[in-house]
């Protein structure tokens, strides 16, 4: 027994690290109730000259009710405005990307904390240097010149609604409202694989660790 303590103890470790990954990550369905509780803390607190509000207010019930379960990755189509937009209590003075990345620097943590996170962000390349468009192919000219794209993983369509019913949130969305225009569509992921590269070093070390193990075993009996 003292001679697998070590082994032991790191197991048990591990174990537990699962359970809690896994308790952070997990999301309850949303009940009808809560929905509605929800969405009367957005109609009182969304600010009346928020673009079609009532529109965002109506289908992020529908939304609600309509819960799974699951995970939700939310795609944002982010493109910055030349100038900060006039938004009642953020600064003229500021320019939109720094406007972004307050409400990021506030709410970052506050995402993490929820048990969701980044899934994928980038800033659009672009065609060739020098070249404003950023698609290749359009249909619709409103559709061209992103400036960049994000997918954030939220344990599930609550963790969305306490994002955009929480405290700071209310203080800090007018940055971001001011700062760029955004499409947010929300994704079931079919598909979804990593960097090859990690995926081979991962098969690798565990084979190396596996061997290891296997010749301390022996060498032990």
């Amino acid at each position: 027994m003292k001679r697998y303590l070590v082994e032991i103890v790191v197991g048990i470790v591990m174990v537990l690290l699962f359970l809690a990954v896994s308790a952070w990550q997990s999301s309850e369905t949303l009940t009808e109730a809560e929905v509605d509780q929800y969405i009367d803390i957005m109609e009182k607190n969304l600010p009346v000259e928020i673009e079609d509000r009532d529109e965002f207010i109506a289908r992020m019930r529908d939304w609600g009710k309509s819960d799974d379960g699951k995970p939700v990755y939310m795609l944002n189509l982010m493109r910055f405005y030349d100038q900060i937009k006039p938004v009642p209590g953020v600064p003229e003075t500021i320019t939109p990307m720094e406007a972004n990345e307050h409400y990021e620097d506030v709410m970052g943590p506050k995402l993490i904390k929820s048990g969701s996170y980044p899934y994928f962000g980038g800033d659009t390349s672009g065609i060739s240097e020098g070249q404003e468009k950023s698609n290749l192919v359009v249909y619709e000219p409103e559709l061209d010149n992103w400036d960049r794209v994000l997918i954030v993983r939220y344990t599930g369509r609550r963790a969305f609604f306490d994002l955009v019913t929480d405290p700071e949130y209310l203080k800090v969305e007018p940055y971001k409202r001011a700062s760029l225009k955004v499409v947010l569509a929300p994704l079931s992921r079919d598909i979804g694989i990593p960097d090859l590269r990690w995926i081979a070093g991962g098969i690798g070390l565990t084979i190396f660790l596996l061997v290891g193990w296997i010749r301390s075993t022996r060498r032990a009996k």
